[in-house]
């Protein structure tokens, strides 16, 4: 059986990860440079090869993963003048790894079948520690024979994958996965500023509250980064997390959905964001909580 050839763009905190383990797991792969060629030449010492385009990449590939940002970084990436339907080839299959706009992820999707090539979300759940270790949950939106063939590459870096339905369904549960976390996430902020202004041990909050229906997944990321002052548990930052929410806001107003909690936490993240910047990660939302409340931070 022919072994696939694998393309990799956008070797930021996740992707640089998930590339190491495809490439360690023995599949010959392309990366390419964006502005920091750090993460490029350790994936080259470890056996990839630099390629100069998008389309110099699919002309050489047989399956593509994109791990970016934005929804109009994957756009230019895969339908831009040097993008990968430039140099696509029929049965090329993309691989969308990044959390983007569901309806843009519909649209793209008919544009990349037109030139006879196959799109499919594959948004990612947990953090960049669990990249390191190999340790990614996948969920994937495409047909089930696409699915079966790219399974084996996702396996190189997942943990546990997940079929969702077709194309776009992927986007659409990970904006709700990361509503549900970013929600939990702003509420230990609050609740630590609380009872911090009302000289409640924090400590003893996360104690408690770790014991209880109060736990949450989000509990002791953001609780580290209140007592402790380190942000090793949960690294995503709020420009994402903004940026998330209001695709979110963006897919439920297209189905006219409305949401009462959703607005309130599309505040939080922006205030957040203002206060300490878009590149601080979500559980540092805490000091934006504490200055709003004239609160100093007290670290263990």
């Amino acid at each position: 059986m022919k072994q696939e050839r694998i393309g990799f763009i956008g070797l930021g905190l996740m992707g640089k990860e998930m590339a190491g383990h495809i490439v360690r797991n023995g599949y010959p792969l392309a990366v390419m440079a964006h502005r920091n060629r750090s993460p490029l030449e350790a994936l080259c010492a470890e056996g990839a090869t630099e390629v100069s385009s998008a389309a110099e990449m699919a002309r050489n590939s047989d399956i593509v993963f994109i791990c970016v940002k934005t929804s109009e970084q994957v756009s230019e990436i895969v339908a831009g003048a040097k993008g990968l339907l430039a140099g696509g080839h029929e049965g090329l299959i993309i691989v969308d790894c990044s959390t983007v706009h569901p309806e843009s992820t519909e649209r793209l999707a008919e544009t990349v079948s037109q030139q006879g090539a196959v799109l499919v979300d594959a948004p990612l759940a947990r953090t960049p520690r669990e990249a390191r270790e190999g340790r990614l949950n996948a969920m994937l939106g495409g047909d089930a024979a696409t699915v079966a063939r790219i399974t084996p590459v996702i396996e190189s870096f997942a943990e546990n994958i997940f079929p969702i339905g077709k194309v776009g369904s992927a986007h659409k549960l990970k904006l709700i996965n990361n509503f549900l976390s970013l929600g939990a996430a702003a509420l230990v902020s609050e609740a630590a500023t609380m009872a911090a202004g009302m000289n409640v041990p924090q400590d003893k909050l996360l104690e408690i509250c770790s014991q209880g229906g109060a736990n949450s997944a989000m509990l002791a990321p953001v609780m580290e980064w209140v007592l402790q002052g380190e942000c090793t548990k949960l690294q995503f930052s709020l420009g994402n997390a903004e940026k998330d929410m209001r695709y979110l806001a963006e897919t439920l107003s297209a189905y006219q959905l409305r949401s009462n909690m959703l607005p309130p936490l599309c505040e939080f993240l922006t205030q957040a964001r203002s206060d300490i910047g878009e590149d601080s990660f979500v559980p540092q939302a805490y000091d934006s909580c504490t200055q709003r409340n004239d609160i100093a931070p007290s670290r263990g």
